[in-house]
């Protein structure tokens, strides 16, 4: 490595000792709110030529999540840094109707219910960060859009559905026809549940020109979280109507399996798979991901994760090292 290992890990422990613990509003009358948040700093290593070994700030959000009422809540996150340029950006700012068990409704700029791991907040993902898989089949900038969503639970069944702009965070909206994405859940045994998910909508292929095709997005996953064993997996196909009359489809996933040591560590392995073309051959994107998490309180943790990366479109592309220190609010 050209910076040790041990240096940079000791370099981010060090740093997390600033910041501090959640701040809750004790009050039970109403409103009351508690503020949010997390930053996570990172020592990345890749050997893909001509890319140097760096520490970066990957994100910082804060804002504040509360009850207004006893069925309203809202919820207001923004970043301070946000990838890929480190920009800041609105995250979520939405609000909860509790009308029922059955019904929840939700309005503003909120995750896109779909599938397990675009729909769930980053620090809760085992990994340090979501895989290829699902961040090039997702539509939606940040995962997100504005929007309206209903979702609620019944026995062993939820579900969420929402129907949306179709842009993404923070963005415009220039098409007419709204966008629809939602997830149904069934339990299966004690903590095994499988999803459906389904997104159709469309999209404009050429900015310039104006006219729009449509697209489509069906999801399986399944999620087994026992102790300490725990295992998630998911498949995503996609396609994408172009303007000569012809169609893209896509289609990708991921398998990762964790293993709890202790109460405060954790191993996991991931592997995933991306077709960006299924109709052309040699371009399979494969990684298979080992890591480790130590977590100090909560979702506060240092992460380590090994990436052995092969993509058939681009032979440089390299292996890669990440290091993160997750301070959660």
């Amino acid at each position: 490595m050209k910076v040790p290992l041990l240096i940079a890990i000791g370099l981010m422990l060090g740093a997390s000792t600033v910041f501090g613990q959640t701040i809750k509003d004790t009050e039970e009358s109403f409103p009351s709110y508690n503020i949010r948040g997390f930053i996570q700093q990172q020592f990345i290593e890749d050997a893909t030529p001509g890319t140097p070994a760096r520490f970066t700030m990957h994100r910082a959000r804060f804002g504040l999540s509360g009850n207004v009422t006893e069925q309203i809540s809202i919820h207001v996150i923004g970043g301070l840094l946000e990838p890929p340029q480190n920009t800041p950006r609105l995250v979520h700012a939405y609000m909860d109707y509790r009308a029922h068990p059955l019904l929840t409704v939700r309005a503003g700029q909120f995750l896109v219910p779909f599938g397990l791991e675009s729909s769930e907040v980053i620090p809760l993902n085992p990994a340090i960060e979501r895989t290829l898989a699902v961040r090039r089949l997702n539509t939606f900038h940040m995962f997100s859009d504005v929007g309206l969503q209903a979702r609620g639970n019944w026995t062993r069944f939820n579900y969420a559905i929402a129907l949306i702009n179709g842009a993404g965070a923070n963005q415009p909206e220039q098409i007419n026809p709204k966008d629809f994405a939602g997830r149904l859940g069934v339990q299966l045994i004690e903590n095994m549940e499988a999803g459906i998910s389904g997104h159709i909508g469309q999209f404009q292929p050429d900015q310039t020109l104006d006219n729009y095709e449509s697209r489509y997005r069906m999801g399986l996953d399944l999620n087994f979280s026992g102790d300490p064993v725990f295992v998630r997996g998911e498949y995503i196909h996609r396609r994408d109507n172009q303007p000569d009359g012809e169609e893209i489809t896509m289609n990708g996933g991921y398998l990762l399996a964790g293993y709890n040591f202790t109460n405060r560590l954790e191993g996991i392995a991931r592997y995933e798979f991306l077709k960006p073309n299924t109709d052309l051959d040699n371009n399979k994107l494969q990684v298979f991901t080992i890591g480790a998490n130590y977590y100090f309180v909560g979702r506060t943790r240092l992460s380590v994760n090994y990436e052995f990366r092969d993509d058939e479109l681009n032979p440089d592309f390299g292996n890669l090292l990440t290091v993160q220190m997750q301070v959660v609010l």
